[in-house]
């Protein structure tokens, strides 16, 4: 009974399995597929005990090394496709367009097709203004993305001074334009002068020294 069990369990085990596991637990992508390829015998050997990259490029074709505390080794030759998730628009969208979540969705796509700078994030999204037009269905990058902006070039403004002992507003005229947290150019109508701000709300700009 014994010796027909630990047949059993030399005869079950899967080569495709074992790689897998090795590539999920080494490798950052969410979803690896692959695919035995050559002639990779197993019948009849131990369960590997360790695991190694014998050659070849992931993704792609490589060969693994499946080791047995027996000494048996066994080279398993794979292709490897990666996949990861990025998020892409629903419809076709016009610059300066700001991005809700309607507007996207998360799928998972093989890392080769993956455009650099590419974003995972839905979050990272929302809220952030088109800097070009956009076919549908396309992979949203950094380089796509833009602050909204909250100061438009022309916008009236509030200069905000303020101090442990007073705080004053006076109306300014932004000269460009920012979003929150950016600093921007503003002329100060009554003195006439051109001051640095950052943009701390709509329209409210505080003095830089």
């Amino acid at each position: 009974m014994v010796a027909l069990l630990l047949t059993a369990l030399v005869a079950a085990w899967s080569p495709e399995a074992v790689v897998r596991e090795y590539i999920q637990a080494n490798y950052p992508w969410p979803e690896v597929r692959l695919q035995v390829v050559g002639n990779n015998r197993v019948q009849n050997t131990p369960y590997p005990d360790s695991v190694s990259v014998a050659g070849g490029t992931i993704p792609g074709r490589m060969t693994f090394l499946l080791g047995s505390s027996t000494g048996e080794a066994t080279y398993v030759e794979v292709a490897v496709e990666a996949y990861d998730w990025v998020v892409s628009n629903r419809r076709a969208m016009l610059k300066g367009e700001v991005i809700t979540m309607d507007d996207i969705y998360k799928s998972m796509i093989n890392i080769k097709t993956i455009p650099k700078g590419a974003i995972s994030s839905e979050s990272a999204c929302v809220g952030k203004v088109l800097s070009s037009s956009i076919a549908v269905n396309r992979p949203l990058t950094e380089n796509l993305l833009a602050d909204a902006s909250v100061i438009r070039k022309g916008d009236d403004v509030r200069i905000l001074l303020e101090t442990d002992k007073f705080k004053i507003t006076v109306r300014g005229i932004a000269k460009e334009e920012g979003a929150q947290g950016k600093y921007i150019k503003v002329l100060c109508p009554s003195t006439n002068k051109l001051i640095t701000g950052k943009i701390v709300g709509n329209r409210i700009v505080t003095l830089v020294n």
